[in-house]
Order: C-alpha cells, then sequence, then structure tokens
C-alpha cells in the first residue's frame, strides 16, 4: 500500500481523524464532497475518533471484527477498537467501489454521532433551498419525502442538502440551519417514473449511477422488481450519489441551508389537486416528535456505546425554537401531480409568516 496521508475528515463542526493513501483520501474527497472536506493534520488530535484504511487487518488488543448484514448488498465488515474510538477498513491502494463506500459510511457514521452527541436536532428527513426558502420534508416511510424533494428540483430548480438525514442547529448568528451528509439517496423506481413523466432524463439514473449496491443482487433485484407494460424488469429502487442527482435535475449542492418552513407529506391517490393545511404549534410539536433521530445513526450499533453522554438538554431547546419560529405544513399530494404539489409548497414556504 502507498504512504499514508493523515487528515481530519470535516462536516459542519465536527471531524474525525483518518489516515489512508493519498489515492484513497482523494476518493472520499470526490464521494463525499461539498459535504465533507479533508484537510491536513497538524497535530495528532487524539480526542477525535478515527478511521483507518489499510492492507490487512489490524493486529493488537482492542480490536474486534464487526459485520453487518443487509438483504440489499454484501456483508459490511469493520474492524473495531472501542477503547480508542476507531473504526478500520481494509482495502486496496487503488479502492474498490464497496472499500471506497465502506471508507465514507465510516467516516459519515462517526460525523453523524459526534452531531447528535453535542446536541445538534437529527430529523428523518431532507431539506432543500427554493427561491430562497429553506424547506424540510419530514415524514415516516413512504410518505413521499424524497419525491417531494426530488420535485423541488426538477420544478422549482431548488437546491439540494440533505434527503434523508437532515441535522438542525443554530448558524453564527442564531437563526435555525440544517445541514446534509454525503448519503446516498434511495429512489423508488416508481417514483422515478413518474418524475420521468415531466422530466425525461431521470429515467438516465436508471443506467448511470454507480453505487456498488446497484449492480448487487439483492432484494432489490429480487422480490421488489418492477415490470413496466414493455415488459421490462426493473429493480425496486436505485441508489443515486448526491452528485449523480445533481447532473439528472440540474441542481446545486449546499451542505448547508436555512430552515424556513417544514412540511410533512403524504400520498393520497383520489386526491386530483395537492392540498396544503398549517399545523398548529401544538399538532407540529406532535408531528415532530415521531420523525426525531434519537441516535447518531441506526448504522453500526456499537457506536453508541462509544457516545453514552449527548446534550439532550440542547436538542429539547432546538425542538422547542423549531416549532415556535417556524411553519409547519401538511401536504396531501398525489404521485402524478408532483410539480402542482411542488408549486404550491414553494409559495406557501415564501409566503408564510414566521411564528412570533
Amino acid at each position: 500500500m502507498t504512504e499514508d496521508v493523515h487528515v481530519i475528515a470535516s462536516m459542519d463542526t465536527v471531524a474525525v481523524r483518518l489516515r489512508a493513501p493519498r489515492t484513497v483520501v482523494g476518493e472520499l474527497d470526490r464521494l463525499a464532497a461539498p459535504y465533507i472536506t479533508t484537510t491536513a493534520a497538524e497535530t495528532t488530535h487524539e480526542e477525535l475518533p478515527s478511521v483507518l484504511f489499510t492492507a490487512e487487518p489490524p493486529e493488537g488488543d482492542g480490536w474486534e471484527r464487526v459485520v453487518n448484514s443487509s438483504e440489499y448488498e454484501p456483508d459490511r465488515v469493520v474492524w473495531a477498537d472501542r477503547t480508542r474510538r476507531s473504526v478500520a477498513v481494509v482495502g486496496d491502494p487503488v479502492p474498490t467501489a464497496w472499500q471506497s463506500q465502506q471508507l465514507l459510511r465510516s467516516v459519515r457514521h462517526l460525523l453523524r454521532w459526534q452531531a447528535y452527541a453535542r446536541g445538534d436536532l437529527l430529523l428523518h428527513g431532507g431539506l432543500v433551498s427554493a427561491q430562497g426558502a429553506g424547506i424540510v420534508f419530514t415524514g415516516g416511510k413512504r410518505s413521499g419525502k424524497t419525491s417531494s424533494i426530488l420535485s423541488s428540483l426538477l420544478h422549482a430548480k431548488a437546491d439540494f442538502v440533505s434527503n434523508d438525514d437532515v441535522a438542525l442547529t443554530e448558524s453564527a448568528g442564531g437563526g435555525l440551519v440544517g445541514y446534509g451528509t454525503p448519503r446516498t439517496v434511495n429512489i423508488r423506481t416508481d417514483s422515478l417514473l413518474a418524475l420521468a413523466e415531466t422530466a425525461p432524463g431521470m429515467k438516465e439514473l436508471l443506467r448511470d449511477c454507480a453505487h456498488p449496491t446497484n449492480g448487487y443482487r439483492g432484494r432489490h433485484r429480487t422480490l421488489e422488481t418492477l415490470t413496466t407494460e414493455s415488459g421490462t424488469e426493473l429493480p425496486g429502487s436505485l441508489w443515486v450519489r448526491c452528485a449523480e442527482l445533481a447532473r439528472a435535475t440540474g441542481c446545486s449542492l449546499s451542505p448547508r441551508g436555512t430552515v424556513d418552513a417544514v412540511v410533512l407529506p403524504k400520498f393520497d391517490g383520489s386526491t386530483q389537486e395537492p392540498r396544503i393545511e398549517p399545523l398548529t404549534p401544538e399538532e407540529a410539536g406532535a408531528a415532530l416528535q415521531e420523525h426525531i433521530e434519537w441516535q447518531g445513526t441506526k448504522y453500526d450499533p456499537f457506536l453508541a456505546e462509544w457516545f453514552p453522554e449527548t446534550d439532550a438538554g440542547r436538542r429539547q431547546r432546538l425542538v422547542e425554537r423549531l416549532v415556535a419560529e417556524v411553519p409547519f405544513l401538511a401536504l396531501t399530494q398525489n404521485m402524478h401531480g408532483l410539480g402542482a404539489a411542488t408549486d404550491l409548497v414553494v409559495a406557501a414556504a415564501l409566503g408564510a409568516p414566521a411564528r412570533p
């Protein structure tokens, strides 16, 4: 393996140490931009957790092999040292697609846990910036979050911040802002085809996405396949990198954005026209509780032991500020009327006064 370099990988105000060959760091930079940046480590920064990329499994006391399984991809295998708060990924000087992906995940997961520990508010939702308004979309699975975000990129020319794991904090000026991570966007194929009705270029994602999961014969290519009217069998969903999404939609990627409205979407096939209903603070608070992430990430669950203390008080203050200061809007829409729904959402976000 080529000579290692020591860098600091930073996201918003959190960071991890990384030791890896220069070629591997370059690949991480390519996959993680603009959300994670790397700079040369001028000191050891022993207080930070770390990620190692090595040619062979690490040796010595403290290291443990950890395996996580998924129905969508091969087992994820890393080595963890709980005492040093260090994760090791084994790979080649020119990493394979899977090796690069596992390194990116290891860095991202440690950054997310640090953000959670410092009391940032992590939501199951995403953030776009449309015509200067920062719009958070949050909700459960199949509620329409990703479809609404993609429609915002296509129909409102919004900037993309995050799809499924936005984190909220305060800006230097005291306002509420959200930031994203370089997490792959998982797009249901039926949603993609619905969007392609007005944006045919979206279909190119079916052949142009480089994430290795797309080529793996997992659940998305067996139990969840979709057959078109012409008889073509398609995977049930796609894994799309942020840069690929930007190319397909023409949007810009932004690591951070203001928070000016929170939208809770839902699909209703019987709805002919989209509609929006403002929520009361009480309704907003109850809805928000269902979509708060109460851990840094559910992946690599062993990391929870490394961050036993978190700033729950700061997180609660962010919840209270969000409910008190930002309008919450319930959106009902039809899969085939996403453009009209986007117009309604953006108009509401631009016109809705902030709560006193």
